[in-house]
This record gives structure tokens, C-alpha cells and sequence, in this order.
């Protein structure tokens, strides 16, 4: 979430289910504060279909977040940022038609937008492998634009 900028640079509408808050363990205060200024907003679910997609995705071994974030871009048609491949994977029968968004493509999406540089993207890339254990196996974001 300290690279937010990247999200805001394309103009998406960012939405976080309210039952997922609780889940995020860093940069809580971060979530908070964007919350706060607007810039994200929180999303109550609720109703039968809800709990029964919900239901659904938990069988397939998806945690709590996963499987209510899931069901919320299902109910709205909405795309979904995770970089989960094991539960993307696992929530293909429920939710087939999910368009998913990793931070991958958000970076790529920004150089190409002209938001932000190879050299940028590239130490971000770094910046992940070395903190967050979060490593791309390709060698620098030339690869993919």
C-alpha cells in the first residue's frame, strides 16, 4: 500500500471488503488512512447468494479473505488484485469469469502509461525480492513491455 500511487496513476476504484480488514496485518495504518482520505472504500456484503459463493470458495480451500474478496468481485463484476496463484487457481469453478489483476500488471500498466519507468519498475521488483519475499521470475519489466 506504499505504492498506492500505482493503483490511483490508473484510475481504478479500489474497494476493500470490510470483513478482510481485520485480515491485513501490515501497513494496517496505511489501509486506514486511505480509507479516511477517500481513496479506498469499504464494501459490506451480505445476502444468501453472498454467503452461498462465499461457502463455496471456503470448500475449495481458500482462507476467509480470499474466498469474501472473490465473492465480492463476483457480485460486482468487478476485477480483483491478488497475487495468490495457488487460490486463483483454487477459485476457478466458483468464480470462472473473475478478471484478475496481479501487481505485475499494475506495474506494467504504468510504464505503459508512462507513469513510471523500466528503472523504476525494476526497483520495485527488487524492492519486493529483497522485503516483501516476493519474487518475479523474469530478470527486469523490459521483458514484458
Amino acid at each position: 500500500m506504499r505504492r498506492f500511487d500505482l493503483i490511483e496513476n490508473l484510475g481504478y476504484q479500489v474497494h476493500v471488503v470490510d470483513a478482510v480488514i481485520d485480515e491485513i496485518l501490515t501497513e494496517r495504518d496505511t489501509l486506514h488512512r486511505l480509507i479516511d482520505d477517500g481513496k479506498i472504500s469499504t464494501l459490506s456484503l451480505e445476502g444468501v447468494t453472498l454467503s452461498d459463493t462465499v461457502a463455496a470458495l471456503l470448500s475449495l480451500g481458500l482462507g476467509n479473505g480470499e474466498a469474501f474478496c472473490f465473492a465480492a468481485a463476483v457480485k460486482l463484476g468487478a476485477s480483483l488484485a491478488i497475487d495468490d496463484r495457488r487460490a486463483i487457481k483454487r477459485a476457478q469453478p466458483v468464480a470462472p469469469d473473475v478478471n484478475i489483476v496481479t501487481s505485475c500488471d499494475i506495474v506494467v500498466a504504468n510504464i505503459r502509461a508512462n507513469q513510471l519507468t523500466i528503472a523504476g519498475a525494476d526497483a520495485i521488483k527488487t524492492e519486493w525480492a529483497e522485503h516483501h519475499q516476493f519474487r518475479l521470475k523474469f530478470a527486469s519489466f523490459t521483458d514484458l513491455v
